[in-house]
């Protein structure tokens, strides 16, 4: 899988746009290489993304957005970098991560109220080397 997303990365490089900090888009792709930068999504029916990071980082903001029913998935890679990903303290998560001299940790404010709980649940899932995230809610 790894190897796979380096050659996407690979192609997006030739192609690299500027694109604004915040978007409404219901998938995201985020690649940050020796950079990095602070997104917020306002899409309200979030269905995940792809977060690369080599040397570099972001802050992904979903605070705004509300979860797509059933299963979302956020795949990472992290090389010699990482990420925040800040999310509602209703959404259910799920972490699904390898760590190699890394970490990807959740660090939220966790609310267990039934009547609160989104219906959807967002997975991280890819891999951390030498590397890592966060998990954080406001």
């Amino acid at each position: 899988m790894l190897l796979t997303r380096f050659g996407e990365i690979r192609r997006k490089i030739r192609d690299v746009s500027v694109s604004g900090n915040q978007g409404s888009d219901d998938f995201f792709d985020d690649v940050n290489i020796f950079g990095g930068g602070e997104r917020i999504y306002t899409s309200q029916n979030f269905r995940g993304g792809k977060i690369t990071s080599i040397f570099g980082g972001s802050e992904i903001d979903l605070t705004k957005a509300k979860l797509a029913p059933g299963r979302n998935v956020i795949e990472v890679a992290y090389v010699f970098g990482g990420s925040t990903i800040i999310i509602p303290p209703t959404w259910n998560l799920r972490i699904e991560t390898t760590a190699i001299f890394g970490a990807i940790t959740d660090k939220r404010n966790i609310i267990h109220d039934p009547e609160k709980q989104d219906d959807g649940i967002l997975v991280i899932k890819g891999a951390a080397i030498f590397g890592g995230g966060e998990i954080k809610s406001y």
